[in-house]
């Protein structure tokens, strides 16, 4: 073995380096466990559109934590549009429900969510949940959803904790 010289402090420091990434290797595994996190609900952008048929369809991109939303009950889950004091909510199961709540006539609150989601309402057809993936959920509005500015947010409740994602403001054809 060749001692190290004065000149040589570079090789030491590389060397003490090595050896702590490999006891955090070998240390790391043992304390590592498993945990939940929280959804992640983040819309990005929101486009609205109209068909030929008349039926209107908002596309909402962004970050969604998707497998948790999907794989864990989430009792809550889901996109609204508001309007106003009119608001359409897409569940992820599928149900749509669209009612008037002066609640949401100024945007929706942490504490204003649970009230919201008590309320039920069936909508207009052909109100419905066209698709949702990793990163786009689409949506077709009720046709009695009236035209003009409107904002869209994310929302997911479980085990009374409330999670919403910044609105994005959009103009309904």
């Amino acid at each position: 073995m060749v001692p190290f010289r004065r000149g040589d402090r570079g090789c030491v420091r590389r060397a003490t380096a090595a050896l702590l990434v490999a006891f955090g290797c070998l240390v790391a595994p043992a304390m590592a466990n498993a945990a939940g996190s929280s959804p992640v609900l983040l819309l990005t952008s929101v486009d609205a559109s109209a068909a030929p048929t008349g039926e209107r369809m908002l596309v909402a991109t962004g970050a969604f934590n998707f497998d948790d939303l999907v794989q864990i009950s989430f009792p809550a889950v889901g996109l609204m549009v508001i309007q106003g004091s009119r608001f359409a909510r897409y569940e992820v199961s599928g149900e749509v429900v669209e009612a008037t709540s002066a609640l949401v006539a100024d945007g929706v609150s942490f504490d204003d969510l649970p009230s919201l989601l008590a309320i039920q309402g069936s909508a207009a057809a052909p109100a419905r949940l066209a698709h949702l993936n990793r990163d786009e959920i689409a949506v077709v509005l009720p046709s009695d959803f009236p035209s003009g500015k409107a904002i869209v947010l994310l929302y997911a409740e479980h085990d009374g904790e409330i999670f919403l994602s910044p609105v994005v403001a959009v103009v309904l054809p």
